[in-house]
């Protein structure tokens, strides 16, 4: 029974949810708070255990943003659900913590993310910056390549610097229909469509065609532009096991037949760098019929004969309904793409779209320089292969040094330091070596598992990876 029916059921005065927290409390209370629309008066007991002073404060936060206590401060016991039997709900936290605080609930968020090192600001990347820089998307370095600039000049020239106008207006150019067609031919002639970017693709797609009385099986790491697509739908999310396919077809099993199924998955996952059995869920697919999502933005460019991704790699093209794709990684432009099996799903899209139809479409110049960049790439089978075989000799070089590494051989290589500190301070001395890379702290990743995310170059030199790892192995000593 979801929330839904047990609302309509029950029509509930108070209704206290208890709640483990194995998706992580933001994703978690995201979830909560889209299900919790129908229950009146709901509390929630958030994880019935001990928590640190950042999550109390943010809970707060959560609290004053959305009028839904989420309580993960109380002490594991019997009688901890007592405390919510106060009418209210100051009497149950410390008293520096009342929910008639006189500072802002934003302000206190705000602290809450500074108290537990996860604060995000802005950072000012000049055009001389001498680091190597490992921290974008940029893996096949094309973003200065001659060709891709010469064909941005070119859309420059023709069409000026913006394409001023929705696209059912007058901003779809002669550049994004070439683009188009570039992306079909790719996909062995499966329509596309391009978006401004990756997440607005995800959102609308998810949205439109899930419905909400369908079932949606989800792994628990896809993207935040997957969920929010999901929770807008409606339909009842459900997470299997990261790239657990036997615990995907056990879910197929309990309810074959009970609804309409959809499965998300992702081919790359951005801060794991790890992928699934593709041709296993394909085989799930043709045994229980579902719909197959599949976000290949992080597989682009690195994998296929092509270097259209994952599904062309491993065979699974035809069984996927929807594939996204993003122009702003190894394609070395902005905006993004789906790639659909049926023409019929590329015109709905494009009439029921919010995202697509409401907002002033990507630059003439992006869609040149997405289509100049698949040209470029598209005969380079040999480099990708040679890319894959030296991000497993990274990995295995990385591991016979004590690091706890992720995936295999995608461009995306996560070392995992623990303490959401220790991976900032592994940055800085990685910095003043003149290699950057991303530190990635919670809640973006579980508590516990900050990392450092390399994001690896095709072009990488066997002297650029030397001068890596002897980075790496004084940093064992220093983080020992």
């Amino acid at each position: 029974m979801d929330w839904r029916d047990f609302a309509a059921a029950y029509l509930p005065d108070l209704t206290i949810a208890v709640v483990d927290n194995r998706l992580g409390s933001i994703n978690q209370s995201r979830m909560l708070h889209r299900y919790l629309d129908d229950l009146p008066h709901a509390f929630v007991l958030n994880e019935v255990q001990v928590a640190g002073d950042a999550v109390k404060a943010s809970n707060l936060a959560a609290y004053h943003s959305h009028g839904l206590p989420l309580l993960a401060c109380v002490e594991s016991s019997a009688t901890a659900l007592d405390l919510l039997a106060s009418e209210l709900l100051e009497d149950a936290l410390p008293e520096d913590q009342s929910v008639k605080a006189t500072n802002d609930p934003r302000i206190q968020q705000l602290q809450a993310r500074q108290d537990a090192h996860a604060f995000r600001q802005t950072k000012v990347r000049r055009a001389d910056d001498p680091t190597l820089n490992l921290s974008d998307n940029d893996i096949l370095d094309l973003r200065h390549n001659p060709a891709l600039r010469a064909a941005a000049n070119q859309a420059v020239a023709r069409w000026g610097t913006s394409s001023s106008a929705s696209p059912l207006i007058s901003g779809y150019t002669e550049a994004h229909a070439a683009l188009e067609q570039t992306l079909s031919d790719w996909y062995q002639q499966r329509p596309a469509l391009v978006w401004n970017s990756g997440y607005s693709a995800n959102q609308a797609v998810l949205k439109l065609f899930v419905d909400s009385a369908d079932l949606v099986f989800a792994d628990r790491l896809i993207h935040n532009s997957l969920i929010a697509g999901i929770l807008q739908s409606g339909a009842r999310l459900i997470r299997f096991r990261h790239n657990d396919v036997a615990h995907l077809e056990t879910l197929l099993q309990k309810y074959q037949g009970v609804r309409k199924v959809h499965v998300c998955t992702e081919s790359v996952y951005s801060m794991d760098g790890d992928y699934p059995d593709l041709q296993r869920i394909a085989n799930l697919k043709a045994k229980y019929g579902f719909n197959w999502f599949l976000d290949e933005a992080h597989a682009v460019g690195w994998y296929g004969a092509t270097g259209s991704g994952l599904a062309e790699a491993t065979g699974v093209l035809e069984q996927v309904d929807i594939l996204i794709g993003t122009l702003g990684k190894a394609l070395a432009s902005s905006g993004a793409y789906t790639s659909f099996k049926q023409p019929w799903m590329r015109d709905y899209c494009v009439n029921e779209a919010g995202e697509f139809i409401y907002s002033t479409y990507l630059p003439p110049a992006s869609a040149a320089t997405a289509q100049a960049a698949i040209e470029t790439i598209r005969d380079n089978a040999a480099d990708r292969l040679q890319a894959q075989a030296k991000a497993r000799q990274f990995r295995a070089a990385l591991r016979a040094q004590g690091w706890e590494v992720g995936g295999t051989d995608s461009a995306v290589v996560p070392v995992i330091c623990g303490a959401s500190e220790t991976a900032l301070q592994m940055a800085a001395r990685l910095l003043e070596s003149g290699i950057r890379v991303g530190a990635i702290r919670p809640p973006t990743v579980p508590k516990g598992q900050a990392r450092l995310r390399l994001s690896l170059r095709s072009t990488l030199s066997d002297q650029d990876y030397t001068k890596l790892l002897h980075c790496f192995e004084r940093s064992v000593t220093a983080h020992a």
